[in-house]
Parts: C-alpha cells; structure tokens; sequence
C-alpha cells in the first residue's frame, strides 16, 4: 500500500466536495466498503468496525470473484481530512488482516 497515493487521493476528493459547492461543515454519513469470500471474516471486521464507532449500513451476498460478500460500514461525523486518512490506512490492513478488501469510503455532497 502506498500511503501517500491514498493521502493524495483523499485530499483531492476533498478538494472536489470544497469546489462542487460543499462547505465541509455538515455533518454526514461517511460509508466504507469492504469484500470478503468468507462469513467468519466479514464478522471478524464488521466486530471491528463496530468497537471503533462505526454502524453497519448494509451486509450483502454479491455474485463477483473474490467478493461474495460485501459490508458497508458507516460513521455520521463531520468532513474531516486527518479521520479519513487514518480509517483509509487501518480499515485497508484490518481487510487484509481479516482476508478481505478494503475499497475505500463514501459520502454525499452538502451544499
């Protein structure tokens, strides 16, 4: 994992929601999106993710190869830059460390 690509990329998605008009003041859902082959492992991180502040948005039985589970975890905090670089890199090796994938975070625009 290169964590300065995914800084980078956080920043600039940060940047995007500043220039489409949103003054990153509102509080929102933020959600992460993980994927795993096996039930045990998605428990393993939704367990995490819940201990830590999180809620579970969704758990899902999906029909792709290597991600037949999907787990959608969500916080209502907000927009903050250092938070987000931070679940990014933890939730990205707690997936790993779990056997899954991490595929990164949501959120709407508020303007």
């Amino acid at each position: 994992m290169n964590k300065q690509f995914f800084k980078k990329l956080n920043a600039t998605l940060f940047k995007l929601l500043k220039k489409s008009g949103d003054p990153l003041t509102e509080k929102r859902e933020f959600t992460h999106w993980f994927y795993f082959e096996k039930l045990d492992d998605l428990e393993k991180m939704e367990q995490y993710a819940f201990d830590i502040g999180f809620h579970t948005v969704t758990k899902d039985t999906i029909k792709q190869p290597g991600k037949d589970l999907q787990l959608i975890m969500g916080i209502d905090e907000k927009p903050n830059l250092a938070r987000m670089d931070f679940d990014y890199m933890e939730f990205y090796k707690k997936a790993e460390e779990y056997n899954g994938k991490y595929d990164g975070w949501e959120t709407s625009l508020e303007n």
